[in-house]
């Protein structure tokens, strides 16, 4: 008899509406189903990578998974979305409620960071000590592999949650070692202003507290995985 080549793995449903760029992590790293982007007949499990933005919260530390979340956030909806489709496909709504993803081909303020990097016009303040969590998107499926099938939300992080200027060295090394300059805080508040200010040394982070304890969960240090990693033609 003929052997078929199809995948006979059963089906993970990634649901990753504005995180798309995580889908290549996943396909390479997640050994026990193949993804999909759409709960199939053969979908065994459900994971959705949602965000930490969901959480009505600027600054602060160690915010867990009973924060208030924003009524009109778009990730709200998403999540709403997300548990719908699990019930009427009868899978369990496992949401990853990630901090801000690291990787190639990422979004939002660490993007934003990484480019006027790449331009030479990012300025950072001189000894900033403000610290945001984050999560290399390398870490996403060991964190969905060690949760599947719990129905449970959790937030994501690196655990590592390093400081401003900890990320952009990282990011500037990345970037072919490019040269940061920093003003002192009266200089950076002077140029550009109290709000820019705050903005730049504003402390945010969370706990994963609650995913550690369900799975024996090693992400990577962000910063770390930047300075050390050694990319070629196969890297993500």
């Amino acid at each position: 008899m003929k052997e078929s080549n199809e995948d006979q793995r059963p089906a993970l449903y990634l649901f990753a509406p504005s995180a798309h760029f995580v889908r290549p992590y996943f396909e390479r790293l997640v050994k026990d189903y193949r993804i999909t982007d759409e709960p199939d007949e053969a979908a065994a499990a459900a994971v959705m990578i949602s965000s930490t933005d969901i959480y009505d919260v600027d600054c602060g530390e160690n915010f867990n998974e009973l924060t208030p979340v924003k009524s009109d956030s778009p990730w709200l909806k998403d999540e709403q979305i997300f548990a719908e489709t699990c019930r009427t496909h009868g899978l369990k709504p496992t949401v990853l409620r990630c901090a801000p993803v690291v990787c190639t081909g990422m979004t939002g303020w660490p993007r934003e960071m990484a480019e006027k990097i790449y331009r030479g016009s990012y300025v950072g303040v001189s000894d900033n000590e403000a610290r945001r969590s984050v999560v290399h998107a390398v870490s996403l499926p060991e964190a969905a592999s060690g949760v599947i099938n719990t129905g449970e939300t959790y937030n994501v992080t690196d655990t590592v949650d390093p400081t401003v200027d900890m990320l952009a060295d990282a990011l500037a090394w990345r970037i072919a070692q490019k040269r940061i300059f920093k003003l002192k805080p009266k200089w950076y508040r002077l140029i550009f202003g109290k709000k820019n200010y705050e903005t730049a040394c504003r402390t945010l982070t969370f706990s994963c507290e609650k995913l550690r304890s369900r799975c024996d969960f090693k992400p990577v240090s962000t910063v770390e995985y930047l300075k050390t990693h050694v990319y070629d033609a196969s890297s993500l």
